[in-house]
């Protein structure tokens, strides 16, 4: 599973090629809790990279972090 890159606030260049790879690794049906969560820290990572510049990425990551928090105890 790749690793999200921390990209300066100011390299939308990186962070976009990053939402890029994350998007196409999104994980199917099919993938198991622990595929799905990890999923979701990822994207919580990327959010964070930017969050410094952009309110709603540091918002959206919060609600990425739960969802992973949440599918780990087995809610989905």
């Amino acid at each position: 599973m790749p690793t999200v890159k921390q990209a300066a606030p100011t390299d939308l260049r990186t962070f976009f090629l990053d939402l890029s790879a994350l998007l196409r690794d999104r994980p199917a049906l099919s993938a198991t809790a622990t595929e799905r969560a990890d999923w979701f820290d990822r994207k919580a990572e990327l959010l964070e990279s930017i969050a410094a510049t952009t309110p709603e990425a540091a918002e959206l990551a919060i609600t990425a972090r739960e969802t992973a928090t949440w599918i780990r105890g087995g809610a989905a």
